[in-house]
């Protein structure tokens, strides 16, 4: 005799409720490996950048400083990328995710941008004395791929593939001209882009809360991103 189920009696089970399951299962996974792997690859980064940090002052050899027409003309160009160009792009880039109505979208660009150039700081700092200036990471190449990194993650799905295109044909620009300038070696380009590979990833991995935090918000306008951090943080307490 065939045992009772749920569908062969007065109760039913909805139809579809399995495969709803299912795929909702399959969408926490998939969230859930995002998150792994964007935090592993910062991790790495920063691990690679503290291991080039400790090999640069004993192997790295001296990049020639250029005197070309051609060096001249390349550090005018990077002349353009200042402290004013950096800050009017990083406030475009909040309006940005003000008006996509995107919630930590503001705080994710400022992480990006500010964390990155102050880590590029302190990095010059600590490695100064050991380290030649032109083996410390370049301040501009991290401006330009952190300003990279800061706009594709609050752009549309429309825009992100002209923008990540745009944006790294202006990245291999800054450092194909400070390799011409002489300004920056190899090593300090790469380092830069270390320093990137550390704040994008991570900030990422915030940003992927923020559809759930646009939908939570839309149900109720006044639980908002900041008072669900807030409770967060005092259930630890």
């Amino acid at each position: 005799m065939r045992s009772p189920s749920l569908d062969s009696g007065p109760i039913r089970s909805p139809r579809g409720a399995g495969n709803e399951s299912r795929s909702a299962n399959t969408s926490e996974r998939a969230h859930r490996r995002a998150i792994r792997t964007r935090l592993t690859v910062s991790g790495l980064c920063a691990a690679l950048l503290s291991v080039l940090l400790m090999w640069v002052p004993n192997m790295a050899p001296v990049w020639p400083v250029s005197t070309s027409p051609a060096a001249a003309l390349a550090s005018r160009a990077l002349s353009t990328i200042d402290v004013t160009a950096v800050l009017t792009v990083l406030a475009a880039l909040t309006v940005v995710a003000l008006v996509r109505k995107l919630p930590y979208g503001i705080g994710v660009v400022i992480a990006c941008v500010v964390g990155a150039e102050v880590t590029t700081a302190l990095v010059r700092h600590l490695a100064a004395s050991s380290t030649t200036a032109t083996d410390l990471p370049s301040g501009q190449l991290v401006a330009v791929t952190a300003l990279l990194g800061a706009a594709s993650m609050v752009a549309s799905a429309t825009w992100r593939p002209m923008i990540l295109g745009l944006g790294t044909v202006a990245a291999l620009a800054v450092g194909v001209a400070q390799l011409a300038v002489g300004s920056v070696s190899p090593v300090g380009i790469v380092s830069a882009l270390l320093i990137t590979g550390v704040w994008w990833p991570a900030c990422s991995v915030v940003m992927l809360f923020s559809p759930a935090a646009a939908a939570r918000e839309a149900r109720n306008p006044f639980d908002t991103a900041a008072l669900v951090a807030q409770r967060r943080m005092g259930r630890f307490r």
